[in-house]
């Protein structure tokens, strides 16, 4: 599956929009290449499922028309309920061992048969008190994988990878947060999924994908004013970055809490049963991020510092190609396309 060519385009397949990025690998690490997106048609994609196959692959293709994009190899991405991430101790074993044994590990915790999955595993650095080592493994449905690989396939590009959203998040962070900085979660609000990704010192030790977003925001807007969906979607955009809109603060304030109180949750049980310490930062976002209020609830929450994560935050990118605005109002919807074109072929994370 796996191609030899360097570089590929990240393209992030979102319940609404498709985004896409390309990155060019220079001397100091990365330079934009090329970036959009495009507004799926409504129902297109519903809770990460894709129902109208022919409208995503022809929003994806006039996508790489429009920005003359020639490179043909993507790497995209999947989360939601279709996807299971498991951490498992395991005594050391050969590689061998090991890779007999991960099914046998892994039919533990799918309602599934094996034979219905794709999966993968990695080893984690370090071993744990007792002499064991930490496997990480992942599986997605093989229906639903498929789905996205052959919807790539039919705007006429070859799918080389298939990531997770969450593990995505992680490399965009290692590519602009190369710092070691104890333990960060990573918080990306989409449309239909929330993905939270804990990390300590840059390395991933806790996920989770909260299947509700800002698609549930858009609806409460709409039963709140009566309004169309494509006025309900404009009036979402304008309650980012300041005051809600007359008429719709109270739905506002409720996304604002539930969404919230679904990452408090998350980070609660994490520190709860799974580490000794709380998450000291927080790094949000994604197209919902933005929503006025969620930045500063969610720190009171917290007591967490809370900041935007910023995908171009070390790289470059030539003003006169790219506007600076363009990009500062884009950076919140990019994170996992960033991580995505960051992606090598034969890369197995």
């Amino acid at each position: 599956m796996f191609l030899s060519k360097k570089e590929l385009v990240g393209l992030d397949i979102g319940s609404n929009t498709v985004k896409l990025l390309e990155l060019k690998s220079v001397k100091s690490g990365y330079q934009l290449k090329n970036i959009g997106e495009a507004v799926l048609p409504k129902d297109a994609i519903v809770n990460k499922v894709i129902g109208n196959y022919d409208a995503v692959s022809e929003t994806i293709a006039s996508l790489f028309g429009d920005l003359r994009v020639k490179t043909k190899n993507v790497a995209i991405s999947i989360s939601g309920h279709s996807v299971i991430i498991k951490k498992v101790s395991l005594p050391k074993m050969s590689e061998n061992e090991l890779r007999e044994s991960i099914p046998w590990e892994l039919e533990q915790y799918i309602p599934q048969s094996i034979h219905d999955v794709n999966y993968d595993y990695q080893v984690m650095p370090g071993e744990t008190p007792e002499g064991n080592i930490d496997v990480l493994i992942v599986a997605a449905k093989k229906d639903v994988t498929n789905s996205y690989v052959s919807v790539v396939k039919e705007a006429g590009l070859n799918p080389v990878v298939v990531d997770v959203d969450v593990f995505a998040l992680e490399n965009m962070y290692m590519v602009n947060y190369p710092e070691p900085d104890g333990l960060v979660s990573l918080v990306n609000i989409g449309a239909a999924v929330t993905n939270i990704n804990i990390l300590k010192d840059g390395i991933s030790v806790f996920t989770r994908d909260i299947t509700t977003g800002g698609n549930l925001y858009t609806e409460w807007i709409m039963k709140e004013t009566n309004a169309a969906f494509e006025e309900a979607e404009l009036l979402k955009i304008s309650a980012k970055d300041g005051e809600s809109p007359a008429g719709i603060e109270r739905v506002t304030n409720e996304f604002v809490d539930m969404i919230s109180g679904e990452i408090k949750r998350t980070l609660d049980f994490f520190s709860s049963t799974l580490w000794t310490s709380s998450v000291g930062r927080i790094l949000i976002g994604g197209g919902s991020s933005g929503v006025a209020g969620l930045k500063d609830t969610l720190s009171d929450i917290t007591d967490a510092a809370v900041d935007f994560m910023n995908p171009f935050r070390n790289v470059a990118y030539d003003p006169n190609d790219f506007d600076p605005q363009y990009i500062q109002s884009i950076a919140p919807k990019m994170s996992v396309a960033m991580g995505l074109a960051s992606r090598k072929p034969g890369d197995n994370k």
